[in-house]
């Protein structure tokens, strides 16, 4: 009579890469509050890679190193202090030497 009872795997997609997570979905206690061997059930997208059961900015994200070079280059220099003073200093010097030429 329970054909149509919901099991948690359900929830994410049987697509290529979403096979660890629907296993130890399929393996995980439905009932409580407890994380079977201290592992946290996730059962959200990552906006990244889009697979599921972590996050974007999760180690488990194969894009967790990865991103995009060019904005990660980018924002790490404008969060650096010294960027404005490096710059300036650059640009005077470039001035000069075209000044002395």
């Amino acid at each position: 009579l329970q054909e149509n009872e919901t099991k948690p795997e359900d929830c994410i997609p049987d697509v290529p890469g979403n096979e660890s997570a629907r296993e130890f979905l399929a393996h995980a206690p439905t009932k409580g509050l407890w994380m079977p061997l201290g592992k946290e059930v996730k059962v959200m997208q990552c906006w990244r890679c889009k697979r599921y059961g972590h996050r974007t900015g999760d180690k488990e994200c194969p894009f967790f190193i990865k991103g995009n070079q060019k904005l990660e280059q980018f924002r790490v220099a404008h969060e650096d202090p010294m960027y404005d003073i490096i710059r300036e200093t650059k640009r005077h010097e470039k001035e000069m030497r075209y000044v002395s030429l």
